[in-house]
């Protein structure tokens, strides 16, 4: 589209559809004025254009390869405003055209996928070992001494068996291991000649060439009494039909008398499948599940996915984000334990969630968990000694467990999310896949159309044969770019996917359970941080140590100490908030996958807030989705007040703008009903903010009547104790500063030092928040960070928390001093006194609410002092005006 928007102001320029004044007028506008993009997509960007004082909503659209501009919602001929919207496109906005995309056939892809095997047979190094018979079983020998194999059945078409999984699953008759065996072979035609010709076996095995049903080759004359065996199974077929395995499994022990009968692996496999199924559905019509054992009260949708998944060898729940995934997966494991006795479930989850898994399953069960973690020989005894029947583990430790894991016997799997089994070449994809046990449960939030070739390999962790092979399942469903091989530019045929995967996979989306719901739903998000991250935050976390050792604190180590408290948020969200060299975010990655995977929001229509106090990370957020092509708009304090209406239009009724980017100071005032969801980059220091932010959207008139809250939070960092509520007095927040709540009393009779000061202590002395920079490089990084873009607004921030601490440490020792004497003397408290601690204790209580909110706080009223005779306790009572 920037081509275009370049060729549409040459030809302006040039073919003089505009006068030379207006030309001019447009590059003058263009420049002194400040124009803001409302949204940005790949077909279509909005503008406000202010033009002397004149707001333009110009909107520049791609239509059918033409550039076409509407201004204030109707088509326009170019002029002045929409030339001064191109100019703002060419300087602001960068965009990369489609390639075309094409479909195979069958025969097409075919092709392709045996050229591809036949190059890697020519290119492959194997030591052979014939056998004496040309039809016989001949070795095949790899360069890690894996071993093979391999019976050459046709050499006119030149198909066979091999013992791997690729021949099990690739309908193709043939791998690279056959191939290279018929190519070794034309290659030493001496050694040919002194093979015997003659079958060797009648062979019984799954068919690749006829969709692995059983079957059996035998090109010799047939004894008699193999004849009347097989015609008696397979009567004048060489084929039974999947419906006849049950009368088909006696053959297996009938057979084993008849030397010439070799019957392979896959043929049990499959027998012992078909049984396995017969006896679930069995089981399924006898049973009545009883949920009693969860603690829990699971909505209708949450019982109905878990009665889907109990009685199967695997399925995926791939409800939509937000709808409790994990405790259906909780509640599935245990009702498994109860009907089919399970000892063991094992979780495969990101190192980030392993603790929140355990939480959870102890929450909602009676069930002990244990977090497999420690050295080799620790995790070894875990697995096998154990007893907790839920153990959890991160992916990244199956490569190295894998042998302990069979070792010690899962009955049932869990994969959260299954993100590192998603390509399914990686070394922890196979390992994963590689984990003996009964049953399996994958729970994601993509939906399936995003990333059908994720999807694929997470199916074959359940079972490796249901969407094979691969490259049928390609020419099915997907597009494939025509200048890159392997890339897939999209995908079709989805119905027939889903009603296909519609046995093992359940997904509900929120608007079909819309009814169940309660109207704000929350959930917490947890990634870890860099190693980069973490050093930056350990550091500041020193620093602040350093300085609460400090017997006596000066007004510098007040700022010092706002400061670095405020640099462990900001780290939190980016490397680059904080030294403008590095830009580590894993909060963004997780952000990117929330946004196109779990919400899939180029796929549907819903509008997102996503807020971030600080305006470099929501620039960064908008430079991931303009990458994207996510259409967005961004407000921020930077925006004039009177055209951030315009900014909540767009959101409105732009139907292609669906993110919505707010800073906190942006954002005050405003009502955005029109939002189902938000998503808090950070967590604000106070429960206040946050409920703030939901207000906006949560109230009455709200559209979409449900409202999901998505909180990101850092692992190990400072943000998990402001989740705790263990940051900057949340009672205070809630108890008092709410004007819902209708409490009236704060206690200020607490001894020792303040609230404040503890809570950071407690935070500070947490085993995770060692640091590894020394002091020296900690006051540099102070002294750098205090150039970001909101200096004004943390130094007003630091000035006030530096104020009220010292205020509360002086009315602390009053205070106390004031009890002590009311105590020793036993007389009646001295009010006077009690109203001086009281004034100066709303000092402090104004300013942290002014500081938190932004609003003025007045009393009204004398306070009231109430002392309890027996135990000595005082406290002041209020009354608010807001």
């Amino acid at each position: 589209m920037v081509e275009l928007v370049r060729q549409a102001i040459k030809l302006i320029e040039e073919d003089k559809l505009l006068s030379s004044n207006e030309i001019e007028n447009a590059k003058n506008i263009f420049e002194q004025y400040d124009h803001v993009l409302l949204s940005q997509g790949k077909e279509n960007i909005t503008i406000l254009i202010d033009v002397n004082k004149d707001l333009f909503s110009v909107k520049l659209v791609l239509e059918n390869d033409v550039l076409c501009v509407k201004i204030n919602g109707s088509y326009s001929e170019w002029n002045v405003p929409s030339l001064v919207a191109l100019y703002v496109v060419e300087s602001e906005i960068d965009t990369e055209d489609l390639t075309e995309g094409i479909k195979y056939s069958k025969e097409g892809m075919q092709k392709r996928v045996l050229e591809e095997r036949e190059d890697r047979a020519k290119k492959a190094d194997y030591k052979v070992n014939l056998a004496n018979n040309l039809y016989g079983e001949h070795t095949l020998i790899n360069e890690k001494g894996n071993t093979y194999k391999v019976t050459l059945r046709d050499f006119k078409n030149k198909i066979g068996y091999v013992n791997n999984v690729d021949w099990k699953t690739n309908k193709l008759g043939t791998t690279k291991h056959i191939m290279y065996l018929f190519n070794y072979l034309e290659q030493n035609t001496s050694k040919v000649k002194r093979l015997k010709k003659t079958y060797p076996f009648i062979e019984i095995f799954t068919d690749p060439l006829n969709n692995y049903k059983i079957s059996w080759f035998f090109p010799e004359k047939l004894e008699k009494e193999e004849e009347t065996l097989l015609k008696d199974y397979f009567k004048n077929n060489n084929s039974i039909e999947d419906n006849q395995i049950a009368a088909f499994s006696s053959f297996l022990y009938k057979s084993r008398d008849l030397e010439r009968i070799k019957i392979r692996e896959e043929v049990f496999e499959k027998v012992e499948h078909y049984f396995e199924n017969e006896t679930l559905e069995a089981i399924k019509k006898s049973s009545t599940l009883n949920f009693s054992s969860i603690k829990a009260n699971l909505y209708p949708y949450q019982k109905e996915g878990v009665e889907f998944s109990v009685f199967k060898k695997g399925v995926i729940v791939a409800d939509e984000m937000g709808l409790g995934k994990t405790l259906q997966a909780i509640a599935t494991a245990i009702l498994k334990k109860e009907v089919f006795n399970f000892k063991k479930t094992l979780v495969i989850c990101p190192a980030s969630v392993k603790h929140q898994w355990k939480n959870e399953i102890l929450k909602f069960s009676n069930e002990n968990a244990v977090v497999v973690e420690g050295y080799p020989d620790i995790r070894n005894g875990i697995y096998s000694n154990d007893s907790s029947f839920f153990h959890i583990v991160n992916y990244e430790t199956i490569l190295r467990d894998l042998p302990f894991i069979n070792k010690s016997g899962y009955d049932f799997v869990i994969l959260d999310e299954a993100q590192k089994i998603k390509n399914y070449e990686t070394k922890t994809a196979n390992a994963v896949k590689a984990i003996e046990r009964k049953h399996a449960l994958v729970i994601t939030g993509t939906p399936l159309e995003n990333k059908l070739l994720d999807l694929y390999s997470i199916v074959q962790f359940l079972d490796q044969k249901f969407l094979a092979p691969q490259w049928e399942f390609s020419y099915q469903h997907c597009i494939f770019d025509s200048k890159h091989k392997n890339k897939i530019r999209g995908y079709y045929n989805l119905q027939n996917l889903k009603k296909r995967l519609s046995s093992i996979l359940i997904r509900r989306e929120k608007q079909e359970v819309f009814k169940q719901l309660p109207n704000v739903i929350q959930k917490d998000i947890f990634v870890s941080l860099s190693d980069e991250q973490e050093n930056l935050h350990n550091s500041f976390a020193r620093g602040i140590a350093s300085i609460l050792a400090k017997k006596f604190k000066t007004a510098y180590d007040w700022q010092k100490l706002m400061h670095l408290l405020t640099n462990m948020r900001m780290v939190c969200d980016s490397s680059y908030l904080i030294d403008k060299e590095t830009h580590c975010s894993p909060k963004l990655i997780e952000l990117k996958d929330i946004l196109l995977d779990k919400l899939d929001v180029k796929n549907t229509d819903r509008k997102i807030i996503i807020f971030s106090e600080w305006v470099t990370m929501l620039g960064l957020i908008g430079d991931m989705l303009k990458k994207e092509n996510i259409t967005f708009t961004m407000l921020t304090g930077k925006v004039p007040v009177k055209k951030r209406g315009a900014l909540i239009k767009e959101f409105e009724d732009n139907p292609d703008c669906r993110i919505f980017l707010s800073s906190e100071s942006g954002g005050a005032g405003l009502n955005l009903q029109i939002a189902d969801t938000v998503i808090n980059f950070e967590l604000p220091w106070n429960p206040a903010k946050k409920n703030q932010r939901i207000g906006r959207i949560d109230r009455i008139g709200q559209q979409q009547q449900k409202l999901y809250v998505f909180n990101l939070l850092s692992y190990n960092s400072i943000e998990m104790k402001i989740a705790a509520g263990l940051l900057l007095k949340q009672n205070l927040f809630e108890g008092v500063l709410n004007s819902d709540n209708h409490t009236d009393e704060v206690d200020f009779s607490e001894k020792g030092k303040s609230q404040f000061i503890k809570q950071l202590e407690e935070i500070i002395k947490d085993d995770d928040f060692e640091s590894s920079i020394e002091t020296n490089e900690i006051e540099t990084l102070i002294e750098e960070d205090l150039e970001h873009e909101n200096l004004e607004e943390v130094v007003s921030e630091i000035e006030t928390e530096s104020n009220n601490a010292k205020r509360l440490e002086e009315n602390t020792v009053k205070k106390e001093a004031s009890i002590e004497v009311q105590a020793n003397q036993k007389t009646e408290p001295n009010y006077e006194q009690m109203e001086e601690v009281m004034t100066k204790g709303m000092d402090f209580l104004t300013g942290i609410f002014k500081m938190s909110t932004g609003n003025d706080l007045s009393a009204n009223g004398k306070p009231k002092v109430k002392v309890n005779k027996e135990t000595g306790e005082v406290s002041i009572s209020f009354k608010m005006d807001f």
